[in-house]
């Protein structure tokens, strides 16, 4: 299965890996690691997220890794991440 980043996907995990890495190099490696070991099991299928609706009306399944939480959509052979999205913002689902 192949995984494709939506450009807002790489813009979010930039943005919370670099500002956790200003205070935190290890912490923010550790998350780094988690979030990609988790994108690889929901790539291979071992656990799928709930379905949700984003702002702008796409649907989508998420999974949380606190402290964010990674929006994607499943195609028959890819896995687009969509947003990975720090939770102590406002919804963009509902």
């Amino acid at each position: 299965m192949t995984i494709y980043f939506a450009p807002e996907a790489e813009e979010d995990f930039a943005t919370v890996i670099g500002y956790l890495a200003e205070r935190n190099p290890v912490a923010a490696s550790e998350l780094g690691q988690r979030i990609f070991a988790i994108i690889d099991k929901l790539a291979a299928r071992d656990f799928e997220g709930t379905e949700q609706t984003l702002e702008t009306g796409e649907v989508v399944r998420s999974w949380a890794v606190p402290p964010v939480r990674i929006y994607y959509q499943r195609q028959t052979d890819a896995i687009w991440i969509v947003r990975i999205y720090h939770q102590s913002q406002s919804p963009i689902a509902r």
